[in-house]
């Protein structure tokens, strides 16, 4: 018996035969090459908050190159990174409406629309990059996924990393404990889960948009904040910044949402290679992802950070206070989602 595994893309490239296969593994329509290219002349306007080059960009500007190169199917796609075409929040509204067509962004800020991804902002429910690679290819998460795309409506596109753990930054003095965070002003998204880890935690949170943070770092409106090296450094927040806590609390996961009306636009024919080819842009850009946390790690401490990993004792004190929001904000999260995610780990 032959150990060659038939993959998707081997079931998109046979021919007529293959085509009843090819729809049972992707879920959409088989593609069947032609002499022909295909195209979908409607321009697809993505804003991501990502910078250019940076893996949650490639994620998403990866697709036009896959698509041609392995399914000669000719997409436009015109991409504004670094939150140009508005903040966080604004972008994902704009997706809603239809105002854009594609944005990304971490599960947290999508608590507004709804809290499908909750689980996956429980603090230290996600123990490194192994186990999330196994939740983004869970049951688990197609479930939330079709949750989330009946409450939004929207579609959801796989995920990729933002950066591994978000890291405790400020600018006032080092931090070895929760005590030591006591009344401080951190520098918050809107997630109820987060503002609630922060207050565990004995600081005072603050929301600011992404795209005000340095100026809100830098005036003393915020103290510091909790977010992962890569965008500590890309951003430039270690001129307003000194001190870091490597916690493990968090670690940042992003997705892509497509307009629904969008997608429903799409051929049938292109949209089942579009979604692998969305798989195939982001776990390679998961892979550069991994590789550059700990790349980062070392550009700042480079650039003067003073980077501090707690003892195991230390560590257990930031761990507890953290893992009693699973009791507060978290508690309407349903268990067996979060038992599902634990044996993943």
């Amino acid at each position: 018996m032959s150990n060659k595994r038939f993959t998707r893309r081997d079931a998109l490239k046979t021919g007529a035969g293959a085509a009843t296969a090819g729809a049972v593994l992707t879920g959409f329509p088989a593609l069947t090459r032609s002499a022909q290219q295909k195209k979908f002349l409607k321009p697809i306007v993505a804003g991501l908050n990502g910078k250019e080059g940076d893996p949650t960009y490639t994620s998403v500007s990866d697709v036009p190159r896959i698509l041609r190169e392995k399914y000669d199917i000719e997409v436009d796609f015109q991409i504004h990174p670094s939150s140009t075409l508005g903040t966080d929040l604004s972008q994902l509204d704009a997706v809603q409406t239809g105002f854009i067509d594609i944005t990304s962004n971490v599960t947290t800020q999508f608590m507004r629309y709804d809290p499908a991804f909750a689980f996956l902002d429980l603090p230290y429910i996600v123990t490194g990059w192994d186990q999330y690679l196994r939740i983004a290819k869970s049951e688990v998460w197609k479930q939330q996924a079709a949750q989330f795309e009946k409450g939004v409506g929207v579609k959801v596109l796989p995920p990729v990393g933002a950066g591994g753990y978000r890291m405790f930054w400020n600018n006032k003095r080092p931090l070895k404990t929760p005590a030591d965070a006591a009344g401080l002003k951190m520098r918050s998204v809107t997630s109820p889960i987060v503002i609630e880890l922060l207050r565990a935690w004995g600081t005072n949170p603050t929301p600011v948009p992404w795209v005000e943070t340095y100026t809100a770092l830098q005036q003393g409106v915020a103290d510091g904040f909790h977010v992962q090296p890569i965008w500590t450094f890309k951003f430039n927040m270690y001129e307003v910044l000194k001190y870091a806590t490597e916690v493990k609390a968090i670690f940042g996961i992003q997705f892509q949402v497509m307009n629904i009306n969008t997608w429903n636009a799409i051929p049938e024919s292109i949209q089942g290679p579009m979604m692998l080819a969305f798989q195939e842009a982001a776990e390679g850009a998961n892979e550069r992802d991994r590789a550059a946390e700990d790349f980062f790690k070392d550009e700042l401490r480079g650039v003067g950070m003073e980077i501090y990993t707690p003892t195991s004792s230390e560590f257990a004190q930031w761990q507890e206070k953290g893992r009693s929001v699973w009791g507060t904000a978290g508690k309407d999260i349903d268990r067996s989602i979060i038992e599902k995610t634990v044996a993943l780990s």
